[in-house]
């Protein structure tokens, strides 16, 4: 559900019985998961310390258990005036933009902010804190659905992914050494109810098929992505905060499904029938290299980049065995998740 901005009076709302609620820290509230990991935290009665940048931002959601503390990963100071008081922390906060006119800045929010949270935890007295990663750590998969222990079988072209992989050798890194225990959960391509915004690729999908807009199916429709029903996300990083182990991390999927299942379920599900155009590959690579060159001359925002390109032609297929097994994690039937997220948005386009 989309929801209002909360204004600067409503940052502090009157929270009856504080002193016998758990208070929890939660970065990135304006995110596609934060947004929704807070407003289910405050449903279940927690007293959640929000972390933004803008606390008048129209993806905030109001709810009486939620306090909104203005804020950034990379100064500490605001981090401790946030976290004080609070006993867990869920850090979803992340740069993932496809671009950004300078490629350090996925470093400084992904690396150095994950380690300024981290630090700034340990200052603030946390015992536990779950970090959202992702899939992207381990990249393209070639045959078998990847695990929580296979290794990487490519480098690191996409700037996201190299980061958030650096930011979990941080994780690795604290977990070892006492408060606090750090759990790593890692979702797939996550989809569901909520705002499109850039980093809801899936979103962005769903949304422009509905208005005929999006009419591209690439290559020839196999390729292979894994995704995952923000629901599920949600209720996975809780059950890491009540049962994830110190230092693991736990994939957190749904089922794996092509191009040419996703937008069959999609026509299906939605009642609406666009003729889709099949692009080849090597169309869609010289597009991308010409949105590079254009983007090197002009400094303009490119729409697709060589390394997105290449990554379309393989399979990112993920196993959330280890999540089912320890945490209890629940996968929603694709269609089922699809369907919720066709009606949202076709409320929202109205």
């Amino acid at each position: 559900m989309f929801t209002t901005a909360c204004t600067a009076s409503a940052w502090n709302l009157p929270l009856p019985n504080m002193e016998n609620q758990t208070h929890v820290f939660v970065s990135g509230a304006s995110g596609f998961i934060g947004r929704s990991l807070c407003l289910e935290l405050a449903k279940r009665g927690f007293i959640v310390h929000a972390l933004c940048r803008d606390v008048q931002h129209p993806y905030l959601t109001r709810h009486g258990n939620i306090r909104y503390f203005k804020g950034d990963m990379l100064d500490k100071d605001s981090l401790l005036v946030a976290m004080q008081g609070c006993e867990q922390a869920y850090h979803t906060a992340a740069l993932a933009k496809m671009w950004c006119k300078n490629p350090d800045d996925f470093y400084q929010a992904n690396v150095i902010g994950t380690r300024n949270v981290l630090e700034t935890a340990r200052t603030a007295g946390i015992r536990r804190l779950v970090y959202t990663s992702t899939c992207g750590v381990w990249g393209p998969t070639v045959k078998y659905p990847m695990s929580e222990n296979d290794p990487r079988i490519g480098g690191f072209p996409i700037h996201y992914e190299r980061t958030k992989h650096l930011a979990e050798l941080e994780i690795r890194r604290f977990a070892g050494q006492g408060l606090p225990e750090v759990i790593t959960v890692n979702p797939s391509r996550v989809f569901g109810e909520g705002p499109v915004t850039d980093s809801n690729t899936v979103g962005k999908m769903i949304s422009g098929y509905l208005r005929g807009k999006w009419r591209l199916i690439p290559g020839s429709g196999e390729q292979v992505a894994n995704y995952a029903y923000l629901d599920d996300v949600v209720q996975g990083h809780l059950a890491a905060m009540r049962s994830g182990k110190n230092g693991e991390r736990y994939i957190l999927g749904g089922e794996d499904i092509s191009f040419n299942d996703f937008f069959a379920r999609l026509s299906a599900l939605s009642g609406h029938t666009h003729r889709l155009f099949r692009v080849p590959l090597p169309v869609i690579k010289a597009y991308s290299w010409f949105e590079w060159f254009k983007t090197k001359m002009t400094g303009l925002p490119p729409v697709f980049l060589p390394e997105f390109a290449d990554r379309l032609s393989k399979d990112q297929k993920y196993s959330s065995r280890k999540a089912i097994r320890e945490l209890g994690y629940h996968i929603t039937p694709f269609s089922e998740g699809l369907k919720n997220t066709i009606e949202d948005l076709k409320k929202h386009q109205k």
